[in-house]
């Protein structure tokens, strides 16, 4: 097998629209159905409005990503995409990766607060300019600094993959390793 494609879980983005749905309805609920509603004025209008705009958004981009059912993770012979949230990578190629590792890092999860020790799948780029340069200033900012403090320049967070978590892991080392051979013999 030398495709790997990881997609996430068709309900994952029907459950956020639900939750959000349900936060709406009890807002117009308060707002116009009860027997005592809340008057539409001043601050209430403001937080009326606050709360439907991000509801909306919210909305919009958890429609957006169950239609598309873009995959979290695309592995092949020639690279990976890796698309967690919506947010793509863009295809990197394996001539372009320098190291594959494991790494812990510190981050935030829901469940757990404040931060904790994460272990994810480490890449470092040998030229991570094509990647960085369609980020804004303040990501690139903070893509320096997880250069800086964890050697590395995209990070696989592996609980992204569930029980697929080693399959990941090694295809993308054994594809990597393979095109390290393939561009040796190029050279030669």
């Amino acid at each position: 097998m030398h495709t790997l494609e990881i997609k996430r879980p068709w309900y994952s983005d029907l459950l956020i629209a639900f939750f959000t749905l349900l936060l709406m309805g009890v807002v117009v609920w308060a707002f116009f159905i009860k027997e005592d509603p809340i008057p539409i004025a001043g601050p209430a209008l403001i937080i009326f409005l606050i709360i439907m705009g991000i509801g909306s958004v919210i909305l919009f981009f958890a429609w957006r990503m169950h239609s598309s059912r873009s995959p979290i993770l695309s592995v092949d012979l020639s690279g990976f995409e890796y698309n967690p949230g919506g947010v793509s990578t863009g295809f990197i190629f394996w001539w372009n990766v320098a190291e594959i590792k494991e790494v812990e890092v510190r981050t935030t999860r829901g469940d757990v607060p404040g931060m904790v020790w994460e272990l994810t799948l480490a890449v470092k780029l040998k030229d991570p300019t094509e990647y960085t340069q369609q980020f804004n200033a303040f990501i690139r900012g903070l893509m320096q600094l997880n250069d800086k403090m964890y050697d590395a320049d995209i990070f696989f967070r592996l609980s992204d993959f569930g029980k697929r978590r080693e399959e990941v892991k090694a295809l993308m080392i054994r594809n990597w390793e393979a095109s390290r051979g393939r561009n040796a013999e190029s050279v030669d």
